[in-house]
């Protein structure tokens, strides 16, 4: 889905939610990540962000979706 400018790695219309995976690159591009988010949250969506990292315990990162779906 594209939003204006920005094509998260997921979306997910009915909740409103983009996922974003973070690998290394977004190390550098904190102050661009975080106008992206900011600009996503006066549009009502919310953006939930996961470091490659996380993906090696994927019940955990499944967890933190769920819970942003209950919100």
């Amino acid at each position: 889905m594209n939003i204006f400018f920005y094509v998260p790695d997921f979306f997910c219309y009915k909740e409103n939610l983009a996922i974003e995976l973070d690998g290394k690159i977004h190390l550098y591009r904190k102050a661009e990540d975080n106008r992206r988010d900011e600009i996503l949250k006066e549009l009502g969506i919310k953006v939930l962000r996961i470091k490659n990292e996380e993906l090696e315990n994927i019940d955990n990162v499944l967890l933190k979706i769920k819970n942003e779906f209950r919100e």
